[in-house]
């Protein structure tokens, strides 16, 4: 048996216990799918409570100086949109998974299927990684992977979602907060949407505060709004942090071209696609700086192959490489339907 050979066989019993592992949570999965749902709900519902309390509350009875109230409602609402916008891509957009040559064919399936011998599964997964652009294989084994689940090889970078039951390429986290992966397709929703969201948070939190104080130093009558501003001052403050905490962690993953799967299981080994500060935000936000803060899909790559640093000896293949940009990353949905 090859060295290849052993690789793929020990992953094929790897991926055996991990699936076996998703079976016995999958009870608990059902349930955060559930409870997932109501919390996109809440947070769609809470951000309609704090508009109505700074739109109404705050500007419309509060606010006295007609340039502060313009001011206000013009600077909240462009950030609340963006934020609300971003929200909403990240949540709806289906998480992009291995196009249909990562899986096997039907013809491999009936293959293996007459005969479930784990040699002749290997055999079929060691022709079709030799036409992969399967190119980084980590971790001590050095072994390509191999999903159980989907029968699929993953690509660089991919990984299964328990939860959605999926692999999902360049996968970053399964978000309760978004009932959703966030991955390829939608990773620049999510950086754009925490983003927002800080920026949202904070400023409405300083309005907030400041008219609060103005209520408690007795320079404004004592009205029914003064809860509801002080409410949604705690509320922002409470965000803020929580937010500001968040893009503490994940922005600097994107300069370093790091997913947060990758980074928690980070094994010592220096990070191959670590091309840059600026070549790594590219390849999440795009070559055109103008569309860098609007959520459509800019990043760079098909979501199977990586550009890194090693191969920058092969210039023109590595150019051609960081160059793709697909119109729709979701195209591989297609492919496996038409498999199917």
């Amino acid at each position: 048996m090859s060295k290849e050979e052993k690789h793929i066989e020990i992953n094929i019993n790897e991926e055996e216990e991990i699936n076996e592992e998703n079976q016995r949570n999958a009870d608990e999965h059902s349930g955060l799918r559930k409870a997932s749902r109501i919390l996109v709900l809440f947070i769609l519902g809470l951000l309609a409570a704090c508009y109505y309390i700074f739109v109404v509350e705050l500007c419309m009875l509060t606010v006295e100086v007609l340039e502060a109230k313009v001011t206000f409602l013009v600077i909240f609402h462009l950030l609340y949109l963006l934020c609300l916008w971003c929200y909403l891509r990240t949540v709806i957009t289906p998480p992009a998974v291995p196009p249909a040559q990562f899986r096997l064919s039907e013809a491999d399936k009936r293959l293996y299927l007459s005969d479930e011998r784990p040699e002749v599964l290997q055999e079929i997964l060691i022709r079709m990684a030799k036409d992969l652009p399967i190119r980084n294989t980590r971790g001590a084994r050095r072994a390509i992977r191999y999903c159980m689940v989907c029968q699929a090889l993953k690509p660089d970078r991919c990984y299964h979602c328990p939860v959605c039951d999926i692999c999902v390429l360049k996968l970053d986290h399964h978000c309760a907060f978004l009932n959703n992966c966030v991955g390829f397709s939608n990773y620049k929703f999510f950086l754009l949407c925490v983003f927002y969201a800080l920026l949202m948070c904070l400023f409405t939190c300083a309005v907030s505060l400041y008219y609060s104080v103005l209520f408690w130093a007795h320079r404004l009558p004592n009205t029914e709004s003064k809860v509801p501003i002080i409410v949604l001052f705690v509320i922002t403050a409470l965000f803020s942090l929580f937010l500001f905490l968040f893009f503490l962690f994940h922005f600097p993953l994107a300069t370093w071209n790091q997913t947060a799967r990758e980074n928690s299981d980070d094994d010592g080994e220096s990070n191959p696609y670590n091309l840059g500060c600026s070549k790594n935000l590219r390849q999440v936000f795009g070559n055109e700086m103008r569309y860098w803060l609007l959520p459509n899909f800019s990043s760079l790559g098909d979501g199977c192959s990586f550009p890194m640093r090693d191969a920058t000896e092969d210039i023109e293949k590595n150019a051609a490489l960081v160059g793709i940009s697909p119109e729709d990353p979701l195209t591989c949905r297609s492919c496996q339907a038409s498999e199917s």
